[in-house]
Formats: C-alpha cells, sequence, structure tokens
C-alpha cells in the first residue's frame, strides 16, 4: 500500500499544496511550529477519518477557511484508488469520486498506523486509552470490526437509558444478553489480536530497545473462556451479579467498555515503573507489530512517525530506520532534525521542508 498523491486546501495553518510520489520514505522537516504534524495529519486523517491530534473536526480548518480538504491516492494490490475527505461542518468522505455504501468500505484500500509523542499514554494514560489502542488495531487488520463495536455501544446506550428510568427486569435482562452476546465477540476479536501480536511486539521490542526483556501483553476481562458460549456466559452471569450496583450508578460496569490491557516488563507493570525510555520503545514496538500483523493478514498499512527526533535517541532511530527498510511499508515521518533519520535509501526518499505552511520538496 503506497499513497501516490496528496492534496490538502484549507487544512490546519498548510498553504493549499500538492505532492505526487511513490517513494517509500517521505520526510517533513523544519523547525518547530511550521506545520510538520499537520502534513502528516492530512495523510492520517484521510486514511483513517480521525484527527492525529484532539478529536473535533472543525479544528482542521484553518484560521482563514471555511472547509478542509484532504485528497490521497493510495495504490494497493495494484489497484489506484482516489480518496477524498471534505469538512464543511460536516464530515464528507468519497472514494473513486462516490459516497461510500458502508464506512468500512471506505478503507478496503487504504489504512495508516501512526506513532506520535502522545502514544506514550497507551502506556502510562487510563485505562480507556489502551483499550483504544487494541481496538484500532483491532481494526486496522479487519475493517468489520468497526460494525461489531458500534453495535457493542449502541447496546450500551439502550441499557444506560433503560437505568435511569423506572427499571423492568425484563428489558434489563433482554439488554443483557444482547451486551454479553456482542461483549464476547468484542472481547474474542480483541483476544486474537493479542495473540497475533504478541511475537512480533517481542521480537520488534528486541532490535528497538536493544537488550532482551520479558514483555508481557494481557487483557483483564470478565469475559473468559475458550468459546464464544463460553464467553457469553460468563459475561452474564457478571452482569447479573453487578445488576443491583448498576442499577444505583446509572450505567453497565461489567463488559469489554470497562476492561483493561496490562502491559509489564519483566513481570513489572509498565505504567507504574516503566522509564520514560522504556515506555517509549514499547509503544514504537506496539505499533510497529501493529504493522507487521497487519502485513501478515496480507495488507501493509501505511506507517506514520511524527517528531522521530524528539521522540527516539540517534541508536534507537537506527534500530527503527532498519526494520521499517525490511518491512518494506511506505512511511511518512516528521521532525526538526532530518540528519536524525540516517541510513534512509536515498533513492526511495522525498524530503519536504515545512516552514510557515508551505511544503517545498528538497
Amino acid at each position: 500500500m503506497r499513497a501516490v498523491r496528496l492534496a490538502t486546501e484549507g487544512f490546519r495553518n498548510l498553504e493549499p499544496f500538492e505532492l505526487a510520489t511513490d517513494a517509500q520514505f517521505v520526510v517533513f522537516h523544519g523547525d518547530n511550529a511550521q506545520g510538520k504534524t499537520n502534513a502528516l495529519e492530512a495523510v492520517y486523517w484521510a486514511a483513517t477519518l480521525k484527527p492525529l491530534r484532539g478529536k473535533k473536526l472543525k479544528e482542521l480548518v484553518g484560521w482563514e477557511a471555511s472547509s478542509a480538504h484532504v485528497a490521497l491516492d493510495v495504490v494497493h494490490e495494484g489497484l489506484l484508488r482516489r480518496y477524498r475527505v471534505d469538512y464543511e461542518g460536516e464530515r464528507q468522505i468519497r472514494v473513486d469520486g462516490k459516497t461510500p455504501r458502508e464506512l468500512s468500505d471506505y478503507f478496503t484500500g487504504v489504512r495508516a498506523i501512526a506513532f506520535a509523542p502522545s502514544d506514550a499514554a497507551i502506556v502510562d494514560g487510563e485505562p480507556s486509552i489502551r483499550r483504544a489502542w487494541v481496538d484500532r488495531a483491532t481494526f486496522t487488520r479487519q475493517p468489520a470490526y468497526l460494525g461489531l463495536v458500534r453495535a457493542y455501544r449502541r447496546a450500551l446506550g439502550h441499557k444506560a437509558a433503560a437505568l435511569k428510568g423506572p427499571t423492568d427486569p425484563a428489558l434489563l435482562d433482554v439488554y443483557d444478553l444482547q451486551l454479553a452476546e456482542l461483549g464476547a465477540k468484542v472481547a474474542e476479536r480483541r483476544a486474537v489480536l493479542l495473540d497475533d501480536l504478541g511475537p512480533h511486539v517481542r521480537e520488534v521490542h528486541r532490535t528497538i530497545a536493544g537488550r532482551k526483556e520479558e514483555l508481557g501483553l494481557r487483557m483483564r476481562t470478565k469475559a473468559l473462556g475458550d468459546s464464544h458460549e463460553v464467553r457469553k456466559n460468563a459475561l452474564l452471569e457478571a452482569m447479573s451479579e453487578s445488576r443491583e450496583l448498576d442499577q444505583r450508578r446509572g450505567f453497565t460496569l461489567v463488559g469489554p467498555h470497562t476492561d483493561e490491557l496490562v502491559i509489564s516488563l519483566d513481570g513489572k507493570a509498565l505504567r507504574t515503573f516503566g522509564s520514560r525510555g522504556q515506555v517509549r520503545s514499547l509503544v514504537l514496538s506496539l505499533k510497529l507489530a501493529e504493522l507487521l500483523a497487519a502485513k501478515a493478514a496480507g495488507v501493509t498499512p501505511l506507517f506514520l512517525l511524527d517528531d522521530v527526533s524528539s521522540e527516539l535517541d540517534r541508536a534507537r532511530t537506527a534500530r527503527l530506520v532498519q526494520v521499517l527498510a525490511e518491512l518494506g511499508a511506505q512511511v511518512w515521518a516528521s521532525t526538526t532534525a532530518p540528519e536524525h533519520i540516517e541510513g534512509l535509501p536515498v533513492g526511495d526518499t522525498v524530503a519536504v521542508r515545512v516552514e510557515k505552511g508551505r511544503l517545498d520538496v528538497s
């Protein structure tokens, strides 16, 4: 999967531009606060339909603009697809000039994984951030997972509404059955992902960190079992035990939305005992493992690296470049020091200077 054309208009502080390239490495470089991350975010938004920073789409619109537009042409399995995302009060998406029937259809030919400074929160932030990473990684491998998560959230909303009014035990039984059915599937998809990612994470982490540490990834969940029925029944039992408390609190306390990803190094919880360097190396290893697992499943997403020179020292960066070169994924990166990324293939690297929102190919 390679993005061969990127065009933006009205996007953050960037001047309108168009970049055509099929290079494996595209590096946006320049001083701080010039727009490097904004250029990277344009790629990410078109590939994932989510902002790289923040949550509000209106923040993507430049100060003097009334709308934001990004176009990304991607070649995947020999087929060129044209993706376009517009924001004019609401988001509009198109593939080859047409609106896809289902949201998951948009992602058949484009996906992306990003590593940014804020991703340290996957390790040391709130449990919801770790759950979001697991779900994002699962979606990257299997876009249809998005529909399952949305169905589960709808069921959660229905039960929450029922808990806030006069409670009907029979109605709550129905909602619990729906949540257990969907929740068991969510838990199973997450478990499969972690099983698949485990070997990749450990291998990449040894390469990036430069030393051997015993890495553990485990989802703490009530949906335990070796089959769908066992997981579903385990959830039903836990929901039944929690119902009285659910009614007092007004929301559901049991299910995949409360599960916790436990990350450990040498048996110690990384969230509590990890150094900054260990956290950065581990998060990068998780992201690269996503890429490896997706590639093993037949899809190699775009890989985005934001602010490389501030997140990794030269030794870790050199090892990272080696890994990326061997993977063959297209990499889009931003840095204040282009010399920090040494060893990139001269004939397959494009450097783009960013200054006050203006992009110039070096």
